[in-house]
């Protein structure tokens, strides 16, 4: 199985400009799903669609985009009851403008729903994509694909499929044995990314990976990867990276 690294040079002056209007924004996709757990659910952990989820309704039913809006908005709440609770309503005159300025800079800051499609998409650092419905592991590095690969994720049975959501590589370990109730197994590469123990590691028992293999002949939970494609990975990714399976 040949690993695909895709060019990044040309692709990244692209982003670059078609993305400009979402850096300004500072829209970040893993705090939107995180932190909105029914958005998630509802439209998936797609950044495009995140970000559209937000432009659309977010801003309106007063979700914020990014950790820091929340806490900023955090701290000149406290600051407001403090002030209106101490009398000075000069203090809160001006917190509430404060308020309504940081606000409007949020909206300014924000793409139009008219914009163009590319636009729509947020710039994130390294990610790793599993895409369930097309059994494909993705390695983005700011928005770009830069390791693309077939894979088998886990046998929608039995409790058994890869659980979706926004997680992130809590450890990796050079060389590991994998124990189970039916199962028992060394990999070279294991790239923990779940508190229950699944994670992305070589299969060096699969002859092929991807399509329909996962129905019938699914992981335990893991995501099993071709043995240089789960080196390569190894090599790019850290603990904290994060991994959205959808």
């Amino acid at each position: 199985m040949k690993k695909y690294v895709l060019p990044v040079i040309a692709a990244a002056l692209i982003l670059t400009v078609n993305v400009k209007g979402v850096k300004a924004a500072g829209f970040d996709p893993l705090y939107y799903a995180q932190r909105y757990q029914d958005v998630a659910n509802t439209v998936g952990c797609d950044e495009k669609a995140l970000y559209e989820h937000y432009v659309k309704i977010g801003q309106k039913e007063g979700r914020y985009q990014n950790a820091e809006e929340e806490c900023a908005a955090t701290a000149r709440t406290i600051d407001i009851q403090n002030a209106r609770a101490a009398g000075n309503t000069e203090a809160v005159e001006q917190l509430l403008k404060q308020q309504k300025k940081a606000e409007e800079a949020a909206a300014a800051n924000t793409l139009g729903a008219n914009a163009p499609a590319t636009a729509n998409i947020p710039v994130a650092g390294s990610y790793v994509d599993v895409d369930i419905a097309n059994q494909t592991m993705t390695l983005y590095q700011n928005n770009i694909p830069v390791l693309v690969s077939p894979c088998v994720t886990g046998t929608p049975k039995n409790g058994r499929s890869t659980p979706t959501g926004v997680w992130y590589v809590l450890e990796k370990t050079p060389g590991k044995r994998l124990k189970g109730p039916s199962w028992d197994v060394w990999v070279d590469r294991w790239m923990r990314f779940t508190q229950d123990s699944c994670g992305l590691h070589d299969a060096s028992w699969r002859r092929k990976f991807g399509g329909n293999i996962y129905l019938s002949n699914g992981s335990h939970g893991c995501v099993n990867l071709p043995k240089d494609i789960a080196y390569t990975l190894y090599d790019l990714v850290t603990v904290g990276t994060p991994v959205i399976v959808r």
